[in-house]
């Protein structure tokens, strides 16, 4: 690239990223600086860790997300998750696991375990919604404000055994043969309830976990959409559900970039910040390519593995992270988009239509942004410090040795436990949430069948008696 063009597109691109986005105003993020935000809840909460794999929770999405979104909010978090927990347990445990840590925010989401994997029970109903509002005004008195989640909606399979905490127990339910969902409705319209005596924030994942499994199933005519493992335990979509209402209901603005593209001009306008707007050159090749690069991009959503892609386009969460690719001119076929490292390395590709090109199109669904190195090492950090944080507490704190040889060295190991837990945070915290982007854009053409290299094999003419040849005998394929 000329060297005049390439400081044209350094100049304008560096605008993007020339002011990081701050703690929000009045009617920004109902989080501030300083927050310490406790989630606590059963298995939908717990940040558990089996074979070195994250179980991807909604506090987990939820703490990656604003650490992307907001790099200059400074807010802890600590998961007080426990599986198979009802908030009779969480009730005994309020004061050592929660309020202990002196939180201004807490988050809970009871009630999957507290009907007991039974038939629905009226007055277990009526002492669930007591207990969750004398839980909710405990956390009140000691300062917090409260948030409320509802239990996402099940899928029942007939004859479908699954293993679960009944009272504290392990014990055998058949979800469809005790109509659990219907019995989980009535749960969620109760925590609704309380959110609502309490003066307390709600979520309700049941009804968006139910709409979404509903929708799904209308677009593929039939079978359940993977909204669960087993019928209970959701999978990442609908954790991402929780986690996407949860955002809202603080009232996050979503990680939105625009990049509007001129094919025949070879232009483009960036707008990656709320009144920052760039126009970037594209360097269009002697074989017609556009090559656009753009410096300081906030990160995508960081997930797992940075599968940004992960996001479908009919997932709420595509809405809280959109980098929407536009162009008014398109090729007649669309375009093949390829990101590039800076040494022009491919990372990613992927085809758009020319129809979605004007419409506008979301390039988080896509494989170009899977590949973002920073959104899976972010991720990896935020769900490290996790998993170091959850060893401190379950597995140290709440283990004390008998042995009063031990005490000393026992309370050392878990300062220095809790040494790399803040080590983590610090690197969280310094850790760039922008990255620099070198889009190769190449017009789609048709798809060309090549000859085949297997000779086409002949075989003799067959003689019909009393038919005379045709001239074309002799070369039947």
């Amino acid at each position: 690239m000329p060297s005049k063009l390439a400081a044209v597109l350094l100049a304008a691109s560096a605008a993007l990223a020339a002011e990081p986005t701050t703690s929000a105003p009045a009617d920004g993020p109902a989080l501030k600086t300083g927050d310490l935000v406790v989630f606590v809840g059963d298995e939908l909460t717990e940040m558990a860790v089996a074979r070195r794999t994250v179980t991807l929770v909604y506090p987990l999405l939820v703490e990656t997300f604003l650490t992307a979104r907001y790099p200059e909010l400074c807010v802890r978090y600590v998961n007080a998750g426990w599986s198979g927990d009802t908030v009779t347990r969480v009730a005994l445990r309020l004061d050592r696991d929660v309020l202990a840590h002196k939180p201004t925010v807490v988050v809970i989401c009871l009630g999957l375990n507290d009907p007991g994997y039974l038939g629905f029970a009226p007055d277990r109903l009526e002492s669930f919604k007591e207990d969750l509002t004398r839980l909710v005004r405990r956390c009140g008195e000691a300062g917090a404000r409260t948030w409320l989640i509802s239990p996402p909606s099940v899928e029942e399979e007939k004859g479908r055994k699954l293993r679960v905490m009944r009272d504290g127990r392990p014990a055998v339910a058949d979800l469809q043969a005790i109509h659990y969902d219907a019995t989980l409705a009535r749960y969620a319209a109760a925590v609704k309830e309380v959110a609502a005596a309490t003066g307390s924030g709600f979520v309700d994942w049941f009804e968006r976990s139910r709409n979404a499994r509903h929708k799904v199933n209308r677009l593929r005519r039939g079978g359940l959409a993977a909204l669960t493992r087993d019928g209970r335990l959701p999978q990442l979509r609908s954790t991402t559900l929780a986690a996407a209402a949860l955002l809202r209901a603080w009232r996050v603005q979503p990680i939105r970039v625009t990049i509007d593209l001129h094919w025949q001009e070879g232009t483009a306008q960036v707008a990656a910040r709320p009144g920052q707007t760039a126009s970037l050159p594209m360097e269009i090749t002697e074989g017609g390519k556009r090559i656009l690069e753009v410096h300081g991009l906030p990160l995508p959503w960081p997930m797992p593995g940075g599968q940004v892609g992960a996001i479908q386009p009919d997932w709420q969460a595509a809405t809280m992270c959109e980098f929407v690719f536009r162009m008014a001119d398109p090729p007649e076929l669309g375009i093949v988009l390829t990101q590039e490292t800076s040494q022009g390395e491919a990372t990613g590709q992927s085809a758009i239509l020319a129809s979605q090109l004007r419409a506008g199109f979301n390039l988080a669904t896509t494989e170009p942004l899977r590949s973002v190195k920073g959104v899976a090492d972010l991720f990896k950090l935020i769900a490290t410090r996790n998993n170091t944080q959850h060893t401190v507490w379950r597995r140290l704190e709440l283990s004390a040795p008998r042995e009063p040889e031990l005490a000393a060295a026992h309370k050392q190991l878990i300062a220095a436990w809790q040494s790399y837990v803040a080590g983590y945070e610090e690197m969280i915290s310094k850790y760039p949430k922008t990255f620099d982007a070198r889009l190769v854009l190449t017009e789609a053409v048709k798809p060309e069948h090549l000859p085949t290299s297997r000779p086409v094999r002949t075989r003799p003419a067959r003689h019909i008696p009393g038919r005379r040849g045709t001239g074309n005998d002799d070369a039947r394929p």
